[in-house]
């Protein structure tokens, strides 16, 4: 006999079966909308549930978001990423001074960052008040992914379905159903919940202008810190110290896109960047809003750069469409500031993922200029930008890249907007810049000499390997070029 499955959103029960939860919830719980009641819009019919508490959503086009349960996180996620992401979430929770430290993390594993919604300016004052909170999930969140993971089966380790990632290039391949005519209306597979929305709620406008966005400076310094203390590194590159990690704000939602281009605005805004990149002057200094970026967008398509982007989104000033690569290439040709995107796929996961370590770590390599810290030159800083990263679903920002000791299998060191530093890392932030250390953005001015005690722990956030990267065979980045670091 099938066991009974209980919705964490709403409460309602169903022995039908893994299929009709999953179906209920897609279709009876979208952001802002009550258990039981789904609204008509251009993007779904109106559906009523049955006694299954299902509906008939009549919409092909859709891959299947559901909003994730913990609160305040407002994501919407594909399915396949509820796992990882609510992995995240578990871990967020979880003070890396109350445990023991674990075992190296195979190069492999799967990365559980500790994140924290504390303020930089707070982090000093914070970290003692709120370690032993932040040791205990709240038993609201632990329920609610319990219930997801009992929902979906979970095994110990990632299994995403493989799924087309680029949603705006040209297939080469005959009879490609995943491939669309250039300028055709595209819809939520890959805009999101909200591509046919004319506006986001008021609500949601008043808090992105109010709160902008949560920003931390100097983390690139005490990620060379830990890698330095890491006894699973063998060798790590790292990017501009002066670039920020900006991640989103409380029900905020999917602005995953916009924060990654605010990161690597965070580069370009600071001198002596600010000066010497041709038109980076542009910026005013000031880190692009999601608003101002929308604007650089349009404006682009306005002069005919990429313009077939309007016709496949139906234009996105004021909007929660999701927006990609095609979108940054698009505001910064507009800027002028010099670029170039490169896509990496094969049919293999395996062969894209090595293909997309090799060329990150030659990106990085590239720098003949970089600082050398720790024994053995097992930290170097370099002088470069960061990547802008895209995989199906979600986007990140590249700042790094490390070998790890014994196998020397590659890792991506990132930026996810998804989440926030944890206590432990904005304190050392916070010892760093009462030292005036990467605040200025000048490389390696006298990081504080300390070894952490638990590094993995602190950088399970940042990294990216084989466990994660090799659910996806299609990459893409973006990455400046004609610099003089």
């Amino acid at each position: 006999m099938t066991d009974t499955m209980e919705c964490p959103f709403c409460g309602w029960k169903t022995r039908e079966g893994e299929y009709q939860m999953l179906l209920h919830m897609e279709t009876l719980h979208a952001e802002g909308e009550p258990p039981f009641l789904a609204a008509a819009d251009q993007d779904r019919t109106s559906p009523s549930p049955n006694s299954n508490g299902t509906a008939n959503t009549g919409n092909d086009d859709d891959p299947g978001y559901v909003e994730c349960p913990v609160e305040g996180c407002g994501e919407f996620l594909l399915l396949s990423q509820v796992e990882y992401h609510l992995e995240l979430h578990t871990t967020e929770e979880t003070d890396v001074h109350d445990h023991h430290p674990p075992p190296p993390d195979p190069i492999t594993a799967v990365s559980e960052p500790t994140t924290s919604s504390s303020p930089l300016s707070n982090a000093p004052e914070s970290v003692s008040k709120s370690s032993h909170k932040a040791s205990e999930p709240s038993t609201r969140h632990s329920k609610a992914i319990s219930a997801w993971k009992r929902l979906l089966k979970m095994p110990s380790s990632s299994s995403y379905s493989h799924r087309i990632l680029w949603r705006r290039h040209d297939s080469k391949t005959s009879g490609d159903s995943e491939s669309k005519t250039r300028g055709a209306r595209l819809g939520r597979k890959h805009l999101g919940r909200y591509a046919h929305e004319d506006r986001m709620p008021d609500w949601l406008a008043d808090l992105l202008r109010k709160k902008g966005q949560v920003q931390t400076a100097g983390v690139v310094p005490v990620l060379a810190q830990l890698l330095e203390s890491s006894p699973s590194t063998h060798r790590a590159y790292l990017c501009h110290p002066c670039v920020h990690h900006i991640s989103k704000l409380k029900r905020e939602g999917g602005f995953c896109g916009y924060r990654n281009i605010q990161m690597l605005c965070s580069y370009l805004t600071q001198p002596p960047q600010s000066t010497t990149i041709p038109n980076a002057h542009k910026l005013a200094s000031q880190i692009p809003t999601i608003f101002q970026i929308q604007d650089y967008i349009e404006a682009a398509w306005d002069n005919n750069i990429s313009a077939t982007g309007r016709a496949e989104t139906g234009g996105i000033r004021n909007t929660r469409k999701y927006i990609g690569t095609p979108e940054a290439v698009a505001m910064f040709r507009y800027l002028g500031v010099p670029f170039a995107a490169q896509s990496i796929k094969d049919k293999s996961p395996a062969k894209a993922v090595e293909m997309l370590l090799r060329t990150v770590e030659e990106y990085f390599r590239s720098d003949d200029k970089a600082i050398v810290r720790g024994e053995g030159g097992k930290v170097r800083l370099t002088g470069l930008p960061p990547l802008y990263f895209q995989h199906l679903g979600h986007s990140m920002t590249i700042v790094g890249f490390e070998r790890g000791a014994g196998t020397g299998e590659g890792r991506l060191l990132v930026f996810d907007p998804h989440f926030k530093d944890c206590y432990q890392v904005l304190g050392m932030v916070g010892m760093n810049n009462k030292s005036n250390n990467g605040g200025d953005g000048k490389r390696g001015a006298g990081v504080v000499p300390a070894r952490y005690p638990y590094p993995d722990g602190a950088l399970k956030g940042y990294r990216r390997g084989g466990g994660y990267l090799g659910d996806f065979k299609e990459f893409e980045l973006l990455k400046w070029v004609g610099l003089n670091c």
